[in-house]
């Protein structure tokens, strides 16, 4: 499939998702930072959870050590805010949103448009990271794990998703488009969400 029409497709949604999220911002506080991650938090491990219980045979080995909600609990604990302490209520709803928001169509194309936001976000994450270990002073990857994600590996691993997305026949290409439009919408509804931080 096209990656140029992915992309020129789902930027209005990837966009509007980045809007929710000010971690640029020379004005973010340490406060600010732990209510985004509190967010971001219940919206990965849906992710994990999902990603884990749906994934195609084939892309096991793709999907292997990718799981990124154990970093963001890393970074909560370390800030002082456990995961532990969340709502479950949250979690609940995070994870049943996940299950009930999935677009119809080919399973594995419906995974892959949302693992492309998922995977597509690591990259964005190295910029988010180098800013918050000079707003905060955090030592690197300490605090922000979960935006330093792979580290020197993120080219890499994003490389491989994208080519197996670039694999996929042009049929998949609608799904895929809506699969990843929808994973960007739950982000950003996550990030609006006042459930997410009770």
């Amino acid at each position: 499939m096209d990656l140029a029409r992915l992309k020129a497709e789902t930027a209005t949604e990837h966009t509007a998702t980045e809007e929710t999220m000010p971690l640029m911002s020379t004005s973010l506080t340490v406060e600010d930072y732990i209510q985004v991650l509190r967010r971001l938090y219940y919206v990965v491990r849906a992710w994990d959870d999902w990603s884990d219980a749906h994934v195609p045979a084939d892309l096991l080995p793709l999907l292997q050590n990718r799981r990124r909600a154990p970093l963001l609990q890393a970074d909560l604990d370390t800030l002082g805010w456990k995961t532990s302490e969340g709502s479950p209520a949250a979690l609940r709803y995070a994870v049943q949103t996940m299950d009930d928001t999935a677009v119809p169509g080919d399973p594995r194309a419906v995974f892959l448009g949302r693992m492309y936001v998922m995977e597509g976000s690591t990259l964005g994450g190295q910029y988010i990271a180098r800013h918050l270990e000079q707003q905060f002073r955090l030592p690197h990857g300490v605090g922000n794990s979960y935006f330093v994600g792979y580290g020197e590996q993120t080219g890499e691993r994003w490389r491989q998703v994208r080519e197996v997305l670039a694999a996929l026949p042009d049929e998949d290409a609608e799904t895929v488009i809506r699969s990843a439009k929808n994973m960007f919408e739950l982000f950003g509804e996550a990030m609006r969400s006042e459930l997410s931080i009770s």
